[in-house]
């Protein structure tokens, strides 16, 4: 094991994230479906949105529910739509008020119904602008589809909570199908609760560990992981390969400077790690996965490669990268998985993942 410590402490000075420029606004996003997951998404975006007030820009939270008028009569009274929302109308109070004692800024918040006709048929979501054909469009349940329209067409969230599994609805892999869908083809950063582990309480202490390597994404989810976490937090990122040569030593040189420019006073301590791969047979996402649970993480960052596109198959690895997709299905830690913001192969920016149906388009703003 190589370690590499950054002496000082660390934190977010005056320079402003990349992603962050030319932004007066961060807009957070939860799913919500009336489990008891969903209701940790809502309490761990809170917990990280209170301590970024006075950070320079504003912020905005929006609760997301996605609900069939006419199945929706069918269920109990508290998985109802409107009963859903109506739910978070005091815990949105109180969010308000932790926030605003806090710092200078009012917190925004708002509700939308995600309004959608259930169907047997699958709709189209997600395809290659360049390549159209059967192996480049992806389909999904109509829930899905209403979902991403009114994620991308009236939220644009810097990040999106949601919980590992719902109410309902078909698993793949340790997450429900939903989730699974959501978190290859939204554009935004996706933070994936697990119903089986406790979120870090309000001003308690949080461990995060960076997967890193040299793609844009990667770098970018240390950017964030820097702005999210507070002083009393641990950032370990970690880089793995079979030998430490030159190349895994640039990525490690690379993260320290992003994280001396972000450098302030009052900091969370940042340390960078390089984990040898054992012998053959053994992933990088095993070894991930391994270092996390050792470092007793509580959220596993990953950059992944653009799920804008789509694919014909959800089991399909070439509409995530198969490492993000592995790590965030299978890690015993919440799992924040962070998207390039440009297309790397064409250099243009990522068109969103929208639902062409009509049924999707009829979403409603409550």
């Amino acid at each position: 094991l190589f370690v590499t410590e950054n002496p000082d402490q660390r934190n977010m000075a005056e320079t402003s994230p990349s992603w962050l420029v030319n932004k007066d606004v961060t807009k957070w996003g939860v799913l919500v479906d009336g489990s008891s997951v969903s209701g940790k998404a809502f309490d761990a975006a809170v917990s990280f949105l209170c301590y970024h007030n006075g950070k320079g820009v504003k912020d905005d939270l929006t609760i997301i529910h996605g609900f069939d008028p006419q199945t929706d009569a069918d269920k109990p009274t508290y998985l109802r739509g409107s009963n859903i929302l109506n739910s978070y109308d005091t815990l949105l109070i109180r969010a308000r008020r932790q926030y605003e004692s806090a710092g200078p800024h009012k917190l925004g918040t708002r509700f939308l119904a995600a309004q959608f006709k259930t169907t047997a048929e699958l709709q189209e979501v997600s395809k290659l602008e360049w390549a159209q054909g059967a192996s480049t469009v992806e389909k999904a349940p109509a829930v899905v589809a209403a979902l991403l329209q009114t994620i991308h067409s009236e939220v644009h969230p810097d990040f999106l909570f949601m919980g590992s599994f719902g109410t309902g609805g078909k698993k793949v892999g340790a997450v429900g199908s939903v989730t699974d869908y959501i978190l290859r083809l939204n554009n935004s950063t996706m933070v994936i609760i697990k119903h089986w582990r406790p979120i870090p309480k309000l001003g308690e202490p949080t461990t995060f560990v960076v997967a890193l390597d040299d793609s844009p994404s990667s770098m970018r989810g240390l950017e964030q992981v820097i702005y999210v976490a507070k002083p009393t937090d641990t950032i370990l990122g970690i880089t793995v390969s079979h030998h430490h040569g030159s190349k895994d030593q640039a990525i490690m040189d690379q993260a320290d400077a992003l994280i001396r420019k972000h450098s302030g006073e009052i900091s969370p301590q940042c340390h960078i790690k390089f984990y040898k791969m054992p012998a053959e047979g053994t992933t990088a996402a095993q070894v991930l996965l391994q270092a996390a649970a050792e470092l007793e993480a509580d959220y596993l960052c990953l950059g992944s490669f653009n799920t804008a596109h789509g694919a014909h198959s959800r089991d399909s690895m070439t509409a995530m990268g198969s490492t993000a997709l592995y790590c965030s299905q299978n890690s015993k830690c919440h799992a924040m998985v962070v998207k390039p913001p440009r297309n790397p192969d064409s250099g243009t920016p990522v068109t969103p993942a929208v639902s062409t149906s009509p049924l999707a388009a009829s979403a409603k703003k409550t």
